[in-house]
């Protein structure tokens, strides 16, 4: 069985979300021989690293993680090759009909530019392809059960107070996208890595798992994405 890790790595000092709680990690007690055990602290924002997005985080009174069926966070489905989209530029639903023999009812979405090769620099902070309004409304019409995209956000970044990096799109659009995906029942996962490996060692198909932590009352929450191929 060959299996690929779609998620990103937690670790101090990791790039977040413009404006999120930062990530940490801390050691309560370290073991140092026989008997002693070694035990952590963490903090961080519900959107840290590789995560889901649950309804509620743009439909009010939307089902948060705990309520969600299991089947909800494993689907079979396609990685979609977009290498040619720009840093910043829009994903649109005539770029998806390019695909359309891969997209369909109950399947996953995985959208590969390559962006995540960017993680690291200042850039991934706000520069991510991005589907826009039309995208949204074609993946929800079809019904897919998921999309996962590379950036921090499955629709583009609308700036944030205190940072300088400029905006890619209006307020509007961000919650348009999320709202329409998340209302249709469409799960959103977001900062994956690796769907190039599933191309390459997959064919672009596989059973993608991407179950978060059990939060009650989470709008969202880091998940451990994987890819197993068939």
């Amino acid at each position: 069985m060959k299996i690929i890790d779609l998620s990103r790595e937690l670790h101090n000092g990791m790039q977040i979300f413009p404006g999120d709680p930062p990530y940490r990690h801390e050691y309560v007690s370290k073991a140092e021989r026989y008997g002693e055990v070694t035990l952590s602290r963490l903090e961080m924002g519900s959107h840290t690293g590789t995560h889901i997005d649950a309804p509620a985080h743009f439909v009010p009174g939307g089902d948060t993680i705990e309520r969600i069926p299991l089947e909800k966070f494993v689907a079979r489905g396609h990685v979609l090759d977009l290498s040619w989209k720009k840093p910043g530029e829009a994903i649109t639903a005539s770029d998806l009909r390019k695909f359309s023999d891969k997209i369909s009812r109950g399947k996953a979405v995985m959208i590969y530019t390559g962006f995540s090769a960017k993680y690291g620099t200042e850039e991934f902070l706000y520069n991510w392809p991005y589907l826009d309004r039309g995208a949204a409304d074609y993946l929800a019409e079809v019904g897919v059960a998921a999309v996962g995209v590379e950036g921090m956000s499955v629709a583009g970044y609308s700036g944030k107070e205190g940072f300088p990096y400029p905006p890619r799109v209006p307020r509007e659009d961000v919650v348009y996208v999320h709202y329409k995906l998340l209302s249709s029942g469409v799960i959103i996962i977001e900062n994956l890595t690796n769907l190039d490996s599933v191309l390459r060692e997959c064919g672009g198909e596989a059973l993608f798992v991407f179950a978060p932590l059990k939060i009650r009352g989470g709008e969202g929450g880091p998940a451990r994405a994987l890819a197993i191929c068939l």
